[in-house]
């Protein structure tokens, strides 16, 4: 029996928790063989890319304009995926919605900037920037999490997928 550290549930098998996705702590080996350090697998990489092939979108998406329509793209693949586990779900519904949350977001700014007869680009411009700063640290954060097999939720992001 191993025992989560984060939720204290008591799981039978595996490495990680099915609840929160952190590493379990193994009751019956000695402290000093447990590991610490994040283990990076198969599983923590499928959750990292569903947050990292955003910002390469992103950065794509600075040369031409088809890719900042696609960046939610990878959340739902990873997310219908029949090899992806239920952390990987998580993590790609997370970066779905934020994805989602952003693409609304930006179109709520034009449709502003639009009524305004372009004035509202004087106010939306510089929070658009801050918008982007934001996604890129927060996505950086996700990414993180995910490889060290943490939960991460965006903050400022619409909940549209459960």
């Amino acid at each position: 029996m191993a025992l989560c550290a984060s939720c204290q549930v008591e799981v039978a098998t595996g490495k990680f928790c099915p609840t929160c996705g952190k590493q379990l702590v193994d009751n019956s080996a000695p402290i000093e063989s447990q590991v610490s350090a994040p283990v990076i697998t198969p599983r923590n990489n499928l959750a990292m890319w569903a947050h990292l092939w955003p910002v390469i979108g992103a950065v794509i998406g600075c040369f031409t304009i088809f890719p900042w329509f696609v960046l939610w793209l990878p959340g739902l693949l990873i997310r219908g995926s029949a090899t992806s586990t239920d952390f990987d779900r998580r993590h790609a519904t997370e970066s779905l919605n934020f994805q989602l949350s952003l693409l609304v977001y930006s179109a709520a700014a034009t449709v502003l900037v639009v009524l305004t007869i372009g004035l509202g680009i004087l106010l939306m411009g510089p929070a658009l920037i801050g918008l982007a700063i934001a996604a890129l640290v927060f996505s950086i954060m996700a990414m993180n999490a995910a490889t060290s097999g943490r939960e991460y939720r965006y903050p400022l992001s619409i909940r549209f997928v459960k």
